[in-house]
């Protein structure tokens, strides 16, 4: 199996004869038909039944087309990437993100990023955990921010980030009096908790029943920054990562350091290409950088 007999089969697919096939390649009718048999005989499929003059394409024949097309689509995709690099100079990031990432860390390494890359053009989107992992793993996106452990085929992961969770607090209540919370001082209060979607919550939950308090959550939610939103209303009291602290109403929420620790993580996710994109590795390098800068300060009940 050749480029050659490749072009000349994906012509005939898209064409519907050898002939308009060949008149598109420059060459003859004979040599597009000889082509298509020499694939035909390097793959062991009957791409096309022919009657007369006319061919047409048999289920495996299409079968095969479906995953030629898929191949030459990532072609396009590297032809709409030069354009792109010709228009904007260094071409386009394309970020998708789990909610306490995309609504905090990621727009500060983003500022960072376009001090120096200013022509870059970035999107960012903000999804699930699964959404995150399934666009890595089919090169829907440059880069994923997952706060859960990747587990998806095809894509290259690194921890971003391991962090202690920390309590919030309701503005004004009693627990603000401390410079840290233990989880026994949690008794009887009304609690608003990560839902089971989130990988902190078994861990959580242990930390919990081990300092005896087995009240019901009054809330759950998979979400830090809806827990953050929630608290600030006086809803209850929460454990979420430092990150979700970021930008928070020191009027409305309070965080303090929480024992035990309850870890959370992050993780970035990348399509496994058989290429380096110096665009993704810059804004890797950048996202360390920040985090590793900003992480000294998550936990720290000074910065609310």
């Amino acid at each position: 199996m050749n480029q050659r007999q490749i072009d000349a089969f994906r012509l005939v697919m898209l064409r519907g004869s050898m002939t308009a096939a060949a008149e598109e390649l420059g060459t003859s009718q004979p040599s597009i038909s000889r082509l298509i048999a020499e694939l035909e005989a390097s793959t062991g499929l009957a791409l096309f039944t022919r009657n007369g003059g006319r061919i047409q394409a048999t289920d495996a024949g299409s079968a095969f087309y479906r995953e030629v097309d898929r191949s030459f689509v990532g072609i396009e995709k590297l032809a709409h990437s030069a354009r792109e690099i010709r228009q904007f100079g260094s071409g386009r990031l394309r970020l998708v993100a789990a909610p306490v990432l995309a609504l905090s860390f990621i727009p500060m390494v983003i500022e960072r990023f376009l001090a120096v890359y200013p022509r870059i053009a970035i999107s960012l989107e903000m999804r699930s955990e699964g959404t995150i992992q399934r666009w890595a793993s089919s090169a829907y996106c440059d880069i994923g921010f997952a706060t859960t452990t990747p587990e998806a085929f095809g894509v290259t992961s690194a921890e971003l980030y391991r962090l202690p969770g920390v309590c919030a607090l309701p503005a004004g209540h009693p627990l603000t009096a401390r410079k840290r919370i233990h989880a026994r001082d949690l008794r009887n209060e009304r609690l608003i908790l990560a839902s089971y979607a989130d990988d902190t919550r078994s861990a959580l939950d242990r930390v919990l029943r081990q300092a005896e308090v087995n009240q019901v959550p009054t809330i759950e939610t998979p979400y830090g920054a809806t827990i953050c939103a929630m608290v600030s209303r006086g809803l209850g009291i929460g454990i979420v990562n430092p990150l979700a602290t970021f930008d928070a109403n020191p009027t409305k929420i309070q965080f303090r350091p929480f024992s035990p620790d309850v870890m959370f993580r992050g993780f970035t996710v990348c399509p496994q290409l058989q290429y380096t994109n110096p665009i993704v590795d810059s804004f890797l390098k950048m996202a360390g950088e920040t985090m590793v800068l900003e992480a000294k300060h998550a936990s720290k009940p000074a910065r609310h």
